[in-house]
């Protein structure tokens, strides 16, 4: 295939994996999908990445409401009141009037009073809140490496799921070889029966083999089928997607992994270093609360008093009024709110201090295992791929004597059961290097990176 049909066929299976337009239930054939590919179709496709990419526009919105206290606040308000009754004042007599009385009860107001006025008002200085502004790449920063663990993740998932549908289709071909070879030794046995030299017997015993055999098969059929339905869930596409897999396994390349870099690439560590600046900014922002707040303001106002509602609009009814200032508010005691939430932020990031320091133990132990586990599973496979040729060979020899006559039935079926178990060691080797390969990229911190570039 070249490469312009190559990227031509991952462009329709993205297209069909997002539209699900081209998808047709099972019965319908694609073109097998390689692992970069599947990688591809989940980025695009899969629910739970895609809820989790909200996370970095959230953050956005986050860093623009902080911005926004840093902008006038405008606001305006309007009232309209009817006083049903008028309230008295007490006044002395002689000012009402009547110097025979001490005190008259006047009404003072109108029936009717209506007002509209406009507030602006503007941060000048506020402490807390630019520590928390000067902190907005921060909060992105913490929102993309979420992120980027949910893609590795979700790589992880989804190459673990295509070794294992690789694994149980190798385990098929296998499992249809041996049908074949018993069926082959079964074809021989009857001739064999038929002619009196095999017993009833062995000849039953090599067909309840052969029944056996085609049972197991069908198990791995039945297993195979269920792996792809989880496998298109990780994908994000229908469950009865025609979706085939690429089942021809290849060796990924040899890894070499440096113990030095590992806290600088892994992204779970990244995002333990970011959770503990994130808290120390917000103890100092807590801390801030307590210094002077400077803001000014513009305020205006105007209202209208009257006696009929016919006269609500008379220009020599209304007055307005306007305030300019500026605001200093000093917090002198809240109760020890700041205090206490200082001292659960300290506490926190004493915790989230220990965490880093227990994920980078963590993180050595899981790399250090997966060299070791990757060097055994090479090892173990060099030597059953040895093996593997050695028992197809014996079973070869085994075969053509049993024609010939020369040799056993036990026999035969022994060379036979050696094969099957070295096919079954050879497939379960290879897969374990693939596995040990992801195993290690996943620990190393490069599934984004080398593991993506590699395949």
């Amino acid at each position: 295939m070249t490469k312009m049909k190559k990227h031509k066929s991952l462009l329709l299976i993205l297209t069909c994996a997002i539209t699900g337009t081209c998808f047709q239930p099972a019965k319908a054939q694609t073109e097998p999908v390689n692992i970069k590919q599947a990688i591809d179709i989940a980025f695009a496709n899969n629910y739970g990445l895609q809820a989790d990419s909200l996370n970095m526009a959230v953050t956005s919105y986050q860093n623009k409401q902080l911005l926004s206290g840093y902008l006038p606040q405008v606001s305006s308000s309007s009232k309209f009141n009817y006083n049903m009754k008028l309230a008295s004042q007490m006044l002395p007599g002689a000012f009402a009037g009547q110097p025979g009385k001490d005190y008259v009860p006047v009404q003072f107001g109108t029936k009717y009073d209506a007002g509209n006025g406009i507030q602006v008002t503007q941060n000048l200085y506020r402490k807390d809140l630019l520590i928390r502004l000067r902190a907005q790449d921060l909060y992105s920063g913490i929102a993309r490496t979420q992120y980027n663990l949910t893609k590795e993740d979700l790589i992880y998932k989804v190459a673990g799921a295509f070794y294992d549908l690789q694994s149980s289709a190798e385990n098929i071909r296998s499992t249809q070889a041996d049908y074949k070879n018993l069926k082959d030794i079964l074809s021989i046995a009857k001739a064999q029966f038929e002619h009196g030299t095999l017993k009833k017997i062995d000849y039953e015993s090599l067909q309840i083999n052969v029944a056996n055999k085609q049972s197991q098969l069908s198990r791995y059929q039945t297993d195979y089928d269920a792996q792809l339905y989880y496998f298109r869930y990780l994908l994000g596409v229908p469950a009865d997607a025609a979706l085939n897999i690429n089942d021809s396994i290849v060796l990924l390349p040899e890894l070499t992994v440096s113990i030095d870099i590992l806290s600088s690439q892994r992204e779970d560590i990244h995002l333990t270093r970011q959770m503990i600046q994130s808290k120390q900014v917000e103890m100092n922002s807590i801390r801030a609360e307590g210094l002077p707040q400077v803001s000014t303001y513009l305020k205006y106002s105007y209202q209208t008093q009257f006696s009929s509602a016919g006269k609500m609009f008379d220009s020599y009814y209304g007055s307005g009024s306007s305030t300019v200032g500026l605001s200093v508010t000093v917090s002198i005691f809240d109760g020890n709110n700041r205090k206490n939430r200082v001292n659960v932020a300290r506490t926190q990031l004493q915790q989230l201090k220990w965490q880093s320091d227990y994920l980078h133990q963590q993180a050595r132990t899981e790399l250090l295992s997966s060299i070791q586990k990757l060097n055994t599973s090479r090892e173990q496979f060099n030597i059953n791929a040895q093996n593997l040729v050695l028992a197809e060979k014996v079973f070869n020899s085994r075969k053509a004597l049993y024609t010939e006559g020369v040799t056993t039935l036990v026999e035969l079926l022994d060379a036979e059961n050696e094969l099957t178990q070295a096919r079954n060691l050879y497939i379960q080797s290879l897969i374990s290097v693939q596995t040990g390969t992801l195993d290690l990229h996943k620990a190393n911190g490069t599934l984004l990176t080398d593991f993506i570039k590699s395949l």
